[in-house]
C-alpha cells in the first residue's frame, strides 16, 4: 500500500502488484466504477475504494479526462515551440510562466536543457491563429529573447498512458 506521507515530501513511492493493476486499468479506462475496478483487479469494493483514494490523495493519480482528437475539434495545426529568455532570473523565469498559463492554446510547457530554456506545445485552428500566438502574444511576454517554431506534420504516436513496466508486476 502506498506511503502518502513520502508521496507529499516528492519521494518515489513503493507500490505494489494491486495497485500496480489499479493505476493500469485506470489508464485503460478511467470511467470504470469501483465495482468494476475491484472486479478486474481483484479485490474487494472497500480495499480497491481505499487504494483509489490513497492514489489520488498522494498526487500518483493527479485526475480524470476525456481524450479528445485536437483535428476533430477543428484545432488541426500542432507545433512545438523553443523558447528561449533573455535571463534566467526568478522573476523573468516566473512571469513568463504566469504569462503562459493563461494561453488556452498552450497544451504544455516544459523546462528544458539545450539551445532554448521552455518547450511549449501548442495546438491551434489554423496557422493564421499560430502566427498570432507566438508573434502577437508569446514573444510580448517580458524576457523572452528568441523562439523557434516546428509544425508538427504528422502524428506517429499520441499516448495519454505512462509506463507502468518498472513497478511490481501486475500477475
Amino acid at each position: 500500500m502506498i506511503n502518502t506521507n513520502s508521496l507529499k515530501r516528492g519521494v518515489v513511492m513503493k507500490l505494489d502488484r494491486s495497485d500496480t493493476r489499479i493505476l493500469a486499468a485506470l489508464q485503460e479506462d478511467g470511467r470504470l466504477s469501483v465495482v468494476e475496478l475491484a472486479e478486474r483487479v481483484g479485490l474487494s469494493q472497500t480495499p480497491c475504494a481505499r487504494r483509489i483514494r490513497a492514489l489520488e490523495q498522494g498526487g500518483v493519480i493527479e485526475g480524470y479526462a476525456a481524450i479528445l482528437n485536437p483535428a476533430r475539434l477543428g484545432l488541426k495545426v500542432q507545433a512545438f515551440v523553443q523558447v528561449k529568455l533573455q535571463q534566467h532570473a526568478d522573476d523573468v523565469v516566473m512571469m513568463f510562466q504566469r504569462e503562459l498559463a493563461k494561453f488556452e492554446e498552450v497544451i504544455s510547457c516544459f523546462a528544458v536543457t539545450g539551445a532554448s530554456d521552455f518547450l511549449v506545445y501548442v495546438t491551434v485552428p489554423d496557422l493564421e491563429a499560430l502566427g498570432s500566438t507566438v508573434l502577437k502574444r508569446l514573444m510580448k511576454i517580458p524576457g523572452v529573447r528568441d523562439v523557434h517554431s516546428s509544425i508538427v506534420l504528422a502524428t506517429v504516436k499520441r499516448s495519454a498512458p505512462l509506463p507502468l513496466s518498472h513497478l511490481p508486476p501486475m500477475e
